[in-house]
């Protein structure tokens, strides 16, 4: 076996560790300040992407507080993800040439720091793992035939305290991007971009699994997974064909039996013409927030706007109807009343993204940050 190969089983050996709670226990530190933020992006004036963050409150959110920067102003946020123990902040920082490298902010100590140098190389959209030791990332090689940007991308692990990285596979053809743990860590999807699937790792194994077996689901939308929080369930989407209208819908898979439902069509009488993405389950697991898009009907508009149903699809309620907006993909508050969105105009002349609140137990919607885009619950 090649050292390349023991330093890959190394990190899963890790994970595994981890997850069977056997190490790790003194290395976890969390925030004691008990304060919940919401993240999100700007744009300065000379284009570069910032990160701030807004401290939120469940019986006031946004009133009388001001965001906080967190970023240095010589940085460019590419995109970020907040731990799941709301510590920290691993953000892809943009440079020149169209590369990109790792940085972490720690929103305890007000601390930024480079995290991963990527040399010759691209990398970003870092993904948590359950206990906040590691990170799943992008990582986009320079070579011969194309740049940073463009060159085929691969999925990498990261040892956040060590800085040890390494492909998760020893294979240099296996292509991937966007990873996405599982809330318990034991699985990992991401997309396989050249067979237009949805590839899902078991990280640990179990009484039928093979630790390391990857098990693999059609879609060519692009869209990555996004997990349920106690059950070993994703949701995904898929591209639908009716007559000469094409649909985007809302795929639930349970990953350890296959079992597949495809949420957009429950209660539907017809073909449900829709596109559906960003499915995004609440804390308690009792509801799933997404973005839908109307194609025929009164509620046809131009944009997205924001849903929510229950995880197995009945229940589906319109909770934003504005047609002069696209609504982004939404962020559950802790407590689960409430929901963030990005809204953005269709039409002109201040055409610029907002962030939105939604109270789920009253219906209002108002404005929480007149400018800013992205945004993620840091707790």
């Amino acid at each position: 076996m090649s050292r390349f190969d023991l330093t890959v089983l190394s990190i899963l050996s890790l994970c595994t560790l981890l997850l069977l709670g056997l190490w790790g226990q003194s290395r976890r530190v969390g925030r004691d300040d008990g304060v919940t933020y919401v993240l999100y992006k700007t744009v300065d004036e000379v284009g570069r992407a910032q990160l701030h963050a807004l401290p939120f409150e469940a019986s006031e959110p946004g009133a009388d507080v001001s965001p906080l920067p967190l970023t240095p102003d010589e940085v460019s946020v590419w995109d970020f993800a907040p731990s799941p123990d709301g510590r920290l902040v691993a953000y892809g920082a943009l440079g020149e040439l169209g590369f990109s490298d790792l940085r972490l902010f720690d929103l305890a100590s007000g601390r930024d720091r480079p995290l991963l140098a990527c040399e010759n190389a691209s990398c970003s959209g870092p993904s948590w793992s359950a206990d906040s030791q590691f990170l799943a990332y992008t990582r986009r090689s320079v070579n011969a035939f194309a740049s940073g940007v463009l060159s085929p991308p691969r999925i990498w692990l990261l040892d956040v305290e060590s800085g040890e990285t390494a492909p998760i596979f020893s294979d240099s053809q296996r292509l991937g991007l966007d990873g996405r743990w599982s809330a318990d860590g034991a699985w990992l999807c991401f997309v396989s971009p050249e067979a237009q699937q949805l590839a899902v790792i078991n990280l640990t194994g179990g009484p039928a699994d093979e630790a390391g077996q990857t098990d693999f689901y059609p879609t060519a939308t692009g869209e990555t997974c996004t997990w349920d929080r106690s059950l070993p369930r994703l949701y995904t989407t898929d591209f639908r064909q009716s007559g000469d209208e094409w649909m985007t819908h809302l795929i639930a898979i349970d990953v350890e039996s296959g079992d597949q439902v495809e949420l957009s069509v429950v209660g539907s009488e017809g073909a449900a013409l829709v596109h559906d993405s960003s499915a995004v389950p609440s804390a308690d697991g009792a509801w799933i927030a997404f973005q839908r898009k109307e194609l025929e009907g009164p509620g046809a508009t131009r944009g997205s706007q924001i849903w929510r149903m229950r995880p197995d699809g009945t229940e589906a309620t319109a909770l934003t109807a504005d047609p002069a907006y696209d609504h982004g993909r939404p962020v559950w508050s802790p407590d689960g009343r409430f929901l963030i969105t990005r809204r953005f105009p269709l039409r002109g002349p201040d055409v610029v993204p907002s962030l939105w609140l939604i109270d789920l137990e009253t219906g209002e919607v108002r404005i929480l940050v007149e400018q800013g885009d992205f945004p993620a619950i840091a707790r």
